[in-house]
C-alpha cells in the first residue's frame, strides 16, 4: 500500500493513527509526505518505507495518472484509480486525525483511534522546551507573552528554533532581557528525543508541537486563529490553552 499524504509536518503526523489501522491490515505500507517526517515514521517502525512526496519515483502524480500500486491519496486534487482519494483536510469541524481514519471506512478499516506515543528513546533533561515559532505568525501567541512565562518557572528553559523561528525566538529573548539556550534546527529524531526526555513543552499550533504531542511530552498548546477541534495535537499529555491565557495560570500549571 502507498499512502500520499503532502503537507508539512504536522499534517503526517495527524494521519499516525490512520497509518497504524492501515498497518494493522499487513502488508508493507509506504509513506510519501514532508520528507523528515515520513524519514522519522520510517525509523520509529510506524511504516515500512518513508518518501519525500517529490521523490521522482512519484512524478507519476503530477502527470494525473492512475495510481501503479494500491493507493490512499489524502490531497486536495483526486487522484485517478486510488482506492481511496479524499481532500486533505476535513470539511467540518472534526479532527483531523480522525477525519483521516474515517476516510478509510470503504476499505473495511475502523477502530478506534490510536494516538499512543512514537517508540522514541527520550534524551532526559530537566528542561522547559518553548518553541515560540510556527508556520505563520499569526499562530505565535505573543513575545511578552512567552516572556513573562518563562521568567515565572523555575529550572532550565530552552528555546526549539528552526529555520523560520529566528524571529520570534529574538523577540521572546528581547522581552525577556536576556539570551536562553536553544536547540537550533536539530534533525527530527533527536528533537523528538528531547521533547520526549524533557520536563515540560510550550508552544504554538505548529509541526513542533504536534512531535511534542506524538513524543509523549507534556504538552501546553497555545491556540490562537486555528481551531483546535481540528488540529489539537494527538499524544497523552497535551492541553490546548487560548491565546487569552494568562501567563501566570499557564506558569502555575509548570510548577
Amino acid at each position: 500500500m502507498l499512502v500520499l499524504r503532502p503537507g508539512a509536518l504536522g499534517d503526517t503526523l495527524l494521519a499516525v493513527p490512520a497509518l497504524r489501522a492501515l498497518r494493522r491490515q499487513g502488508g508493507r505500507l509506504t509513506l510519501a509526505a514532508q520528507p523528515g517526517a515520513a524519514r522519522l515514521l520510517e525509523q520509529v517502525g510506524e511504516v515500512d518505507r518513508g518518501l519525500a512526496f517529490d521523490d521522482p519515483a512519484l512524478a507519476w502524480v503530477g502527470r494525473d495518472e492512475a495510481a501503479p500500486e494500491p493507493t490512499v491519496a489524502w490531497m486536495s486534487r483526486p487522484l485517478a484509480a486510488a482506492l481511496v482519494s479524499a481532500p486533505s483536510r476535513p470539511a467540518e469541524p472534526v479532527h483531523c486525525a480522525a477525519y483521516l481514519l474515517g476516510t478509510l471506512a470503504p476499505l473495511g478499516i475502523t477502530g478506534p483511534l490510536d494516538e499512543t506515543p512514537l517508540r522514541i528513546t527520550p534524551a532526559p533533561s530537566d528542561d522547559v522546551l518553548v518553541h515560540p515559532g510556527s508556520g505563520s505568525t499569526a499562530k505565535n501567541w505573543p513575545a511578552a507573552r512567552f516572556a513573562a512565562l518563562i521568567g515565572q518557572l523555575d529550572g532550565p528553559v530552552r528555546l526549539i528554533v528552526g529555520e523560520a523561528d529566528a524571529e520570534a525566538a529574538d523577540a521572546v529573548e528581547r522581552a525577556l532581557g536576556r539570551t536562553l539556550p536553544r536547540l537550533e534546527q536539530p534533525p527530527l529524531d533527536a528533537l523528538a528525543a528531547r521533547l520526549a526526555g524533557g520536563r515540560a513543552y510550550v508552544g504554538n499550533d505548529s509541526g513542533v508541537s504536534h512531535l511534542a504531542g506524538l513524543s509523549g511530552a507534556q504538552c501546553f498548546v497555545l491556540f490562537g486563529p486555528t481551531d483546535p477541534r481540528v488540529w489539537r495535537p494527538l499524544g497523552p499529555r497535551v492541553s490546548v490553552h487560548p491565546f487569552e491565557t494568562a501567563p501566570e495560570a499557564l506558569a502555575s500549571l509548570l510548577r
